[in-house]
Formats: C-alpha cells, sequence, structure tokens
C-alpha cells in the first residue's frame, strides 16, 4: 500500500543523527541519564572486581594493588591490625551493599530520565507532523487515505519511540557496561582479551545482514498497519450502509487480508531475531570456551592470582548478557528507524503554497472566473475547460449540472485548494494568488453537504476557530437565523452540550443547521453553499433560504445544488456539461433556451456531482 510519499533509502547514521537532532532542547536531562547508565555500568564492572578482593582474602598476603574495590577500601578505611580475613568479613559485604545500591541508582536514573527526553521527543515529533498535516496542500490528502495519515500519527510515531526510547536506553546502558567490562578485561590482562575482539568481526556482520532484513520488514509492517486503519476506519464510520447492503463479510475479508499480511510480515521480522539471537550467543560462547583454555595456561596462570583469575572470567561471563540484549535490541532499532524515516519524510512534506503578499481585511466580494482550465493531477482530461463568470455582491448565482460538469472543481479552485492550469481567479480585481492565503479564506464561508463537527460543544462548533471570539448573543443569534435554536435548547446543557464524533447523535438536518449557523455567524463577503440544505425538509429549507438572503445584503453568494427550490430564485444559473459552460441565464431563461435544463426541469430535479 502506497503511503503517499517517495521511499528514500537513508542510512542509519543519517537518520539517528536527525533524530538525536531533537534531543539537544533536552540535553540537561539527557547528560543525568548518562551519568545513570555510567554508574550502572561501572557498577556491573566493580561486583566483579569485588570476587577478586573476596577471594584473595582467603589467603595470607594482600593482593590490594591488582583489586580496584580492594584499593578503594584500604583507602577509605585502612585495616590497621586487622587480618587480612578479619577485614574482608566487613569490608566486602560494606563494599558490595555500596556497589549494589550504586548500581540499582543508576539503573532508575538513566531509565527514568531517558524516558523523559524519549516520551518529549516523540511528543514533539507528533505535535509537529500533526501541524504538517494542517499545513500540506489538498494533493497530500487526496494521495492519503485518512486512516494511513492516522496510522503515520499513532503508530508509526510510537515505533519511533522504541528507537528514542527502548533501543537507546539499551544501547547506552548495555554499551557502556561492555565498554567498561572489556576496559577492566584489558586492565588485568591485555594479551588474553583479544580473544573476544576475535569474534567482534562476526558479530558485527550478523548485526548488519540482520539490520537489513529489519528495515525491509518493518517498512511493511508499518504500511500493513495503514491498510487496517483505513479498512477498520472505513467500515465503522459506515456500519449502518454496511448492514443495510450486507457488506459485513467484504469488509471483514479485506480486514482479514490486511491483518494477515501484517501478521505474516511481523512472523518474517520474529523469525530473522530469533535467528540472529543464538548465532550471537554461539560465537560468544566459542570466545568463552577458547577464553578459558587459554587462561588455563601454565604460562598465563602465572600473572594471575587466584583472585584476579576468578574476576577476569566474572568479566568475561558478563560480557554475554550485554552483547546479547545489544544484539536483540537490532529490531527494535531497525522498526523504529524505518517509521523515523517515513516520519522524516512526512515532516518534509512543503506547506501550502502561498506566494501572496497583499493582506485584506474584508473584500466586497466581486468575483471573476477568466479564461478557466484545470484538470487534476493524474488526470487526461479537463475537470474544467475555458470557463469564465462573474460573481457580483449580492447575487446569488447557481451552479447546476450532471454529475462530473465540473461545479464542486469550481468551489475548490476558488478557496484556492488547486491552482488552475491556465486562466486567472480574481477578488475585487486583484488575482487571488496575490493575497495572502489565509487573509484570503476568510472572505468564504461554506457550507457543504458532508457537514464536520467537532468533539466539542455547540457552541465551540458554531464558533469554531476564527470564530471564536463571538459572543454569546452573536452565536445565539445565528443558531435562530438557521433554525438551530429549536433542537439546541432541547440538548441536556444547550449550547454547552459536548456532541461525540462528528456529531454523532443528532440527525443530518441537525448537524446541517449547525454548519449554517456556522457560515451565518461568519458573515463572509462570499458564501459558497454546496447541497447545504439537502439534509433540510422542505418548510426547514424554505425558512433556512430566507434567513441566508435576508443576511447576505452585498454577499456574493454561489449555490451548488440539484433541488430546483434551491436555484430557481437565483439571480442567475450557470448550466455545465463536461466541465464547459453550455448555457446561463435566469431560471425562465434556460427553459426557453436549453433543451437540457428544461430536461432535467421536467425530471424533476438538477444532478449534483
Amino acid at each position: 500500500m502506497s503511503n503517499g510519499s517517495p521511499k528514500r533509502e537513508v542510512s542509519d547514521l543519517v537518520l539517528y543523527r536527525r533524530l538525536l537532532g531533537y534531543v539537544i532542547p533536552h540535553a540537561g536531562v539527557f547528560s543525568i541519564s548518562i551519568i545513570g547508565f555510567l554508574f550502572y555500568s561501572l557498577g556491573n564492572v566493580l561486583l566483579a572486581d569485588l570476587t577478586q578482593f573476596l577471594l584473595d582474602s582467603l589467603g595470607e598476603a594482600s593482593t590490594v594493588s591488582l583489586g580496584l574495590v580492594a584499593g578503594a577500601a584500604h583507602w577509605i578505611w585502612p585495616p590497621g591490625d586487622k587480618s587480612t580475613l578479619d577485614y574482608a568479613r566487613i569490608a566486602v559485604p560494606a563494599a558490595a551493599l555500596v556497589l549494589s545500591f550504586g548500581r540499582a541508582m543508576g539503573y532508575f536514573v538513566g531509565n527514568y530520565f531517558m524516558n523523559i527526553v524519549a516520551r518529549s521527543v516523540i511528543h514533539t515529533l507528533r505535535v509537529e507532523l500533526f501541524g504538517v498535516m494542517m499545513r500540506a496542500p489538498k494533493n497530500y490528502y487526496d494521495q492519503q487515505s485518512p486512516g494511513t495519515l492516522i496510522s503515520k500519527l499513532t503508530f508509526n510515531v510510537e515505533q519511533v519511540s522504541g528507537a528514542a526510547s527502548d533501543a537507546l536506553k539499551v544501547i547506552l546502558r548495555e554499551g557502556l557496561t561492555v565498554i567498561a567490562l572489556v576496559s577492566y578485561m584489558l586492565y588485568l590482562n591485555w594479551k588474553l582479551s583479544l580473544v573476544f575482539f576475535a569474534v567482534a568481526p562476526a558479530i558485527g556482520l550478523v548485526v548488519v545482514v540482520v539490520g537489513r532484513h529489519f528495515r525491509r520488514y518493518s517498512r511493511r509492517i508499518q504500511d500493513s498497519m495503514g491498510a487496517v486503519t483505513q479498512v477498520s476506519g472505513e467500515s465503522l464510520r459506515a456500519f449502518d450502509v454496511l448492514r443495510i447492503f450486507g457488506g459485513q463479510a467484504q469488509q471483514r475479508n479485506q480486514f482479514e487480508q490486511a491483518s494477515l499480511f501484517n501478521r505474516n510480515q511481523s512472523l518474517k521480522l520474529a523469525l530473522v531475531e530469533a535467528v540472529s539471537t543464538p548465532v550471537i550467543q554461539t560465537l560468544l560462547a566459542l570466545a568463552l570456551g577458547a577464553l578459558f583454555w587459554f587462561a588455563l595456561d601454565p604460562t598465563i596462570l602465572a600473572g594471575f592470582s587466584a583472585g584476579s583469575l576468578v574476576a577476569f572470567i566474572t568479566a568475561a561471563a558478563q560480557l554475554g548478557k550485554p552483547v546479547k540484549t545489544l544484539s536483540g535490541i537490532q529490531s527494535i532499532v531497525q522498526r523504529g528507524l524505518a517509521a523515523a524515516e517515513d516520519v522524516f519524510a512526512q515532516l518534509d512534506t512543503p506547506a501550502e503554497i502561498d506566494r501572496g503578499t497583499t493582506p485584506i481585511d474584508r473584500a466586497k466580494g466581486f468575483l471573476e472566473l477568466d479564461s478557466l482550465s484545470f484538470s487534476y493531477p493524474g488526470a487526461d482530461t479537463y475537470a474544467l475547460r475555458n470557463v469564465s463568470f462573474t460573481v457580483r455582491p449580492g447575487e446569488t448565482v447557481a451552479l447546476v449540472g450532471r454529475s462530473g460538469s465540473g461545479k464542486s472543481t469550481i468551489a475548490q479552485l476558488l478557496l484556492r485548494f488547486y491552482q488552475p492550469d491556465t486562466g486567472e481567479i480574481r477578488l475585487d480585481d486583484l488575482i487571488v494568488d496575490e493575497y495572502r492565503l489565509a487573509d484570503y479564506r476568510r472572505q468564504f464561508s461554506v457550507v457543504s453537504q458532508e457537514v464536520e463537527l467537532f468533539s466539542d460543544t455547540v457552541r465551540n462548533n458554531i464558533a469554531f476557530g476564527g470564530l471564536g471570539e463571538s459572543s454569546y448573543d452573536q452565536i445565539l443569534e445565528a443558531a435562530r437565523r438557521a433554525h438551530a435554536i429549536e433542537f439546541i435548547e432541547r440538548l441536556p446543557d444547550g449550547l454547552d452540550t459536548r456532541l461525540g464524533d462528528n456529531g454523532a447523535g443528532l440527525s443530518g438536518g441537525q448537524r446541517q443547521r449547525l454548519a449554517i449557523a456556522r457560515a451565518l455567524l461568519k458573515q463572509a463577503p462570499v458564501l459558497i453553499l454546496d447541497e447545504a440544505t439537502s439534509a433540510l425538509d422542505g418548510e426547514s429549507e424554505r425558512a433556512v433560504q430566507e434567513a441566508l438572503e435576508s443576511g447576505k445584503n452585498q454577499q456574493a453568494t454561489l449555490v451548488i445544488a440539484h433541488r430546483l427550490s434551491t436555484i430557481e430564485r437565483a439571480d442567475r444559473i450557470i448550466l455545465l456539461d463536461k466541465g464547459e459552460i453550455l448555457a446561463q441565464g435566469t431560471h425562465e431563461q434556460l427553459l426557453g433556451s436549453s433543451a437540457l435544463y428544461a430536461t432535467m426541469y421536467r425530471q424533476g430535479s438538477i444532478e449534483g456531482d
């Protein structure tokens, strides 16, 4: 499944460098985390060194010079006249308690503060990605389904937290532990330590090969999650249609296929991970076996006390766990980096083009479309061809025509969601691209058949966005004019009643009245009505039409509708067919001059898009 953005091969280093760039604002907390992990890794080494202190204390002679813990203990608390064994009976348990507590505190500090950094990074990424989606051009949404976009905000960003949180914690914690243990082994006997370095290239090769598979399967898992989200979202939104048309089995099959693909890719990822871990463990076991063989050589033993030999072997044995953990984290890293690759590709999406520099407070509302032609991206035919007409302030112009004639396309171009291929659109004699985009769109109110409401109060749905400063009386008046006040007063908390998802619980007519109230409250110079009253009964439609007409004054109104009652009173009707204007005039003029319009009229409706 395509996610609408080109797949780019980006190196792990480049991705991690960009990801870590989000850590810089949290450098202080990040540093505390690193210090905590340093204490943890040093605790592991010193606990291994503690075995040397214990074993060497069993003999008559002290070998304090070889032991780090023993040397520190003698410096902090000199033994005086105590025997080696008596001194060790007190010092070793005390040292064990101090080291264990320090190691535990280091683990806590490292993990907790790294989580603070990681979750802050994820929060920043998620907010930035949402911001990009809010600024992205219309074709960004044409190329990607809502389910895919939601998956990017939820699943993909959460996968990044694997690379930014769990993986980074493990890499720092276990990586510092490996460095500390290897350094300690080199300190005790550098020649014997070279045995472990002999298997390092083989382990590195396994990690690189496995990583490539992880990245490939991780991308497929992300794409499949987008498909799962899309199918489930569509099915849950259209549950009534599914039941009426018996589509449950069809949608269940689609969901099952998407979920099955996700399952198979996840199993392939698990297989690679399951194979890599025992391979690396086997290599480590070979290295440890070779270490024992060399360590028991009489010439090597001559340079070790019993305690230092056991300490060396203990440190070597401890290497297995962090190396195993580091190799296992490869899957999380690659899943996170694959998700980061996609998230960063989305973040690099250019914002909606706005080359306008001219500010505008309130336009007069004079619209002019001049020789407008347009084709949708990827289409081989024109949606509009050489369309020209004007809409004057106070005038109502209706667009009618068969499905696919280009009516809604005109509305999309007027709102600057797309750029025309040729021709110009002017508002108050100025080409619309010269206006600042946000200022320009403030000149329009739109009511469409597909009403969008938000999980908020009725009041905030009417006074939405830039209308948030409207007074209570203004909101109430807009609701009254839209004939919405009757059902609003019956709601539990009136205007303060909180609506469900997209106005769940309201009828289609109630939802449409709220949208009309929103448009009336805005009082923009240009009003676009796209099947705005299709869900209203005849009486309510007439009342709302009167409200719209009484309030328009110098407002330019563009109506897209198929109900004849909606367009009969328009000042001018423009008949479109296959993207071209066939005729225009009043209702009576078109009845006499256009056979197509007359046919539509006899059929009782003007077919819409």
